[in-house]
């Protein structure tokens, strides 16, 4: 048998003719199995030992004998199989969405609104996918973003920068959250000149000022600013205690409906902004457009279920 050169390789249907007749132990049920001529597997058998430069079978007596040369073959082409079948089951889970994760950023506002009924519509889709969520900062989850370390953000668009995909983009008015039993709670709509008499728990002037009508009502409440907080969800959980009102989001508001507080509309237009980002440098997966979709079921589902849930414009 000649030695074989360099620049020979192994077919796909030299293999495939000799773990047939391996399993088969006959040249002819081996052409069956693999729907060729018998003397087609022959060749493709001889072929293959010119290639790899030793014998495969011997011939005794009538019998195919498989030699141990071949046997030490066959079983690293059965690791090869068995590889190639986990990676196709492996496959089949990533387009499946039964093998992977989800890594998620929410800034607070949407972190206990809208996110968490999203998430569980996509755990009972794909009870197999991993997914996890933190909780911070818009500015932090865009590092996250940027840095690779989560496939979709849920941010204020005030933290978006040109180092990020926005992939979703939103504005609805902000509310007024009133204890519940407040006087203002017979108003079907709250205007600033009723707010100028209450004591109002204050946001950081950031979060309205970034509107022109937002920055003039701060203006106004400024003076009956008795108590102030950094965020909606703060605001919302001291107007349940009976301190005061408080103009903030309207899904903080509706999450803390069931807790004590009333919520009406604002006659004031104060946008508050939510933006889905992502990496430009990767393509988004399978999972993360998947989730997005339950995101923008579960934002149409608020507007059409809540009235204070207004887009602006």
């Amino acid at each position: 048998m000649r030695k074989p050169s360099k620049g020979e390789t192994i077919s796909a249907r030299q293999i495939e003719a000799f773990k047939a007749v391996v399993e088969s132990s006959s040249v002819t049920a081996a052409a069956t199995a693999i729907n060729i001529s018998q003397p087609s597997v022959s060749r493709l058998l001889s072929s293959l030992e010119e290639t790899i430069g030793f014998a495969l079978f011997e011939r005794r007596k009538g019998r195919l004998l498989t030699t141990p040369e071949a046997m030490l073959f066959y079983d690293e082409i059965q690791k090869y199989f068995f590889t190639m079948q986990r990676l196709a089951h492996t496959a089949a889970d990533i387009r499946t969405l039964a093998l992977g994760q989800l890594r998620l950023g929410a800034f607070i506002a949407l972190a206990i609104a809208i996110t968490p009924t999203a998430i569980r519509r996509f755990n009972r889709a794909h009870p197999q996918m991993h997914v996890s969520s933190v909780s911070t900062q818009s500015r932090q989850i865009v590092d996250l973003i940027t840095s690779r370390f989560a496939d979709l953000g849920i941010v204020d668009p005030v933290s978006v920068t040109s180092a990020v995909r926005i992939e979703r983009q939103w504005q609805f008015r902000c509310v007024c959250a009133l204890p519940d039993g407040h006087a203002l709670t017979r108003q079907a709509v709250i205007s600033t000149a009723q707010l100028m008499n209450e004591n109002v728990i204050g946001l950081q002037r950031e979060f309205l000022s970034r509107h022109p009508s937002g920055a003039a009502l701060y203006e106004e409440l400024e003076p009956n600013l008795r108590i102030r907080v950094h965020q909606s969800i703060a605001a919302c959980a001291i107007v349940s205690e009976g301190c005061g009102v408080a103009v903030v989001d309207p899904f903080t508001a509706r999450h803390y409906a069931s807790r004590g507080i009333v919520v009406r509309p604002l006659e004031a237009t104060v946008p508050f902004g939510i933006s889905i980002i992502s990496s430009p440098e990767t393509p988004l997966s399978v999972a993360a457009r998947n989730f997005l979709t339950f995101f923008d079921e579960e934002i149409e589902t608020a507007m059409q279920s809540d009235p204070t849930i207004v887009p602006c414009g």
